[in-house]
């Protein structure tokens, strides 16, 4: 299936809802679980194809942080990239991309973060060493960028970090209250929490987000969590968008 066509259009309702004529499926942090991952992307093709298929575009949206944690982080990446350059599916950049793809440059930070935070388990997935007490951070990235196959790693740093559809924006952590969306800074919309899922005000959309994580799906006036913890939980999430219809899938 293509997940990205196009034909005529349609008049949107007047309460929130996506662009005319496009249904959008967002995924969840799926965190290593690939067994997760490739289960609720056939349900999703299933739901596409049993039901009404009155939407003229039609997007899957991966909401990023696809991997580190899980197991299998290695096989996340390859089949995300089947899908974004097969299919057409959208993969925006989380957190945890983007603390790879810093210490792929060498930053001692970054590397000390993403390896206290699932950066071992993606090294394990792709057989990959951990830094050796006397190594450089400068040579474990070299080393590191060296082992991810590079059209993976192009991939990642080619990952936009929004994504909109009508009263609908798309991204991985959140935006920063009182902050025009075209202005936002690029870590808050991958890192922000609290200062973000504490606020009531208007963000000019309706913001979908994952990265915090919540038990089920949460609908709020102002935002839209869909973080349901997959690694731990075994429950990866996803919200249909389509028109002014919202309906629920997971593993």
């Amino acid at each position: 299936m293509v997940w990205h066509f196009r034909k005529g259009g349609r008049t949107a309702g007047k309460t929130a809802s996506t662009a005319s004529g496009e249904r959008v499926y967002a995924i969840g942090d799926i965190h290593g679980r690939h067994d997760l991952f490739q289960t609720l992307v056939q349900k999703v093709v299933a739901h596409w194809e049993s039901g009404p298929r009155e939407a003229d575009t039609v997007h899957l949206v991966l909401l990023g942080d696809i991997i580190d944690r899980g197991a299998d982080s290695a096989a996340c990446l390859k089949l995300a990239h089947k899908l974004v350059t097969e299919s057409g599916v959208r993969l925006l950049k989380g957190n945890h991309e983007d603390l790879l793809l810093n210490s792929i440059n060498g930053s001692p930070i970054a590397q000390d973060i993403w390896l206290d935070h699932g950066g071992l388990a993606f090294l394990e997935s792709f057989g990959i060493a951990p830094p050796r007490p006397d190594e450089d951070s400068f040579d474990f990235g070299e080393r590191l960028g060296a082992a991810v196959p590079g059209h993976l790693v192009a991939l990642l740093r080619a990952a936009p970090l929004t994504f909109r559809s009508g009263d609908y924006l798309f991204v991985h952590a959140g935006v920063r209250p009182g902050i025009a969306i075209e202005r936002q800074d690029e870590q808050d919309l991958m890192c922000i929490r609290e200062d973000f899922t504490g606020s009531d005000r208007d963000h000019g959309a309706i913001v979908v987000h994952g990265h915090t994580i919540v038990e089920e799906v949460e609908f709020h006036p102002n935002r839209i969590a869909i973080d349901t913890g997959a690694f731990a939980s075994q429950r990866l999430s996803c919200v249909c968008f389509d028109g002014t219809e919202r309906e629920t899938l997971h593993t």
